[in-house]
């Protein structure tokens, strides 16, 4: 899926929770705002982007009335942290009526992690608790697939490394890339290349255990981490069984697609001790098995699943 289709169903889902959402860049010009967004500050979305933070977004404290809005987006920016909720707030709306709203601020990230601007979410205080809920875990969820997204995945991570380092276990990490999804993306379309993605991740979580974790890393690209695993050939064992799953998808439509995949294989602590530098070597790995299996088909060789780091 292209990155312009991706981020309007972004857009698309969280037009349809209650929390209202606010996006800026890192001069503070608002990029984005949701449907709710829209109801409770009084203004179009086409009329507030490009517009300066503190223009549009004008939130007091209740008991100073001095202005928050602007500090809470360029504290979560500057910390590169999430600054939590408080109910002590005033939204003053584009029509002066006041509004007591609960509000948080966290570091807007691009692909490769970096802060690039700051994501406000704000509601009525007399928003239920299911909400805020529901908001939380699509901040954590990739929206097509429903597997965690990258910044999720870290945070699993970390706690599989605990555990391994607790109990004297290894974690493996797969680093997944899907070889012929462009072909299918340009052939059959790009809602198939969605449907494909959507039953390819159903797939991979029938490979895992419970304890497992799935990411949906990139546009056509996952990563499993197996948690408490013994030796090598445990990680390997589960990478062949992706690669039996994918070979032949059903999607909705009734539709048979072959998917061909290359994975690479790292394991904590042998090959690293962070996440980037598994990430790093499981992917490295990846590129080793996708270079051998090109050579040999030019070769008219059969291919060897090379998935080693």
């Amino acid at each position: 899926m292209s990155f312009i289709a991706e981020k309007k169903r972004t857009g698309e889902i969280l037009d349809c929770v209650g929390d209202a959402v606010l996006t800026t860049n890192l001069e503070l010009e608002v990029t984005y705002i949701n449907r709710t967004a829209e109801i409770l500050i009084g203004i179009k979305q086409d009329e507030a982007i490009g517009c300066p933070l503190q223009q549009i977004l004008r939130v007091v404290d209740a008991d100073t009335r001095q202005p928050r809005g602007e500090e809470l987006a360029r504290q979560a920016i500057k910390t590169n942290t999430l600054i939590p909720l408080e109910n002590n707030a005033l939204l003053i709306n584009q029509f002066g009526c006041e509004l007591s709203i609960e509000d948080s601020a966290a570091p807007l990230h691009d692909l490769d992690g970096t802060v690039i601007g700051a994501v406000i979410v704000f509601h009525d205080s007399c928003y239920s608790s299911e909400i805020r809920t529901k908001m939380a875990d699509l901040a954590r969820h990739d929206p097509l697939t429903g597997l965690f997204n990258r910044y999720a995945f870290d945070e699993r991570f970390q706690q599989s490394m605990e555990l391994a380092r607790r109990h004297k276990k290894r974690v493996g990490l797969l680093f997944i890339d899907l070889d012929n999804f462009k072909d299918i993306n340009d052939i059959l379309g790009h809602a198939t290349g969605d449907a494909l993605l959507k039953a390819l991740a159903s797939r991979i979580l029938n490979c895992l255990r419970s304890s497992d974790t799935a990411c949906r890393y990139g546009g056509d690209e996952f990563v499993i981490l197996l948690n408490e695993i013994e030796q090598l050939s445990d990680a390997l064992m589960v990478a062949k069984k992706a690669h039996a799953l994918a070979a032949k998808v059903l999607l909705p439509d009734g539709q048979q697609v072959a998917v061909h995949l290359s994975i690479g294989v790292s394991i904590y602590p042998d090959d690293g001790e962070t996440l980037e530098m598994l990430l790093q070597q499981a992917d490295m790995a990846m590129y080793r098995n996708k270079t051998l299996k090109k050579r040999n088909s030019q070769q008219g060789l059969p291919s060897r699943q090379a998935m080693l780091p």
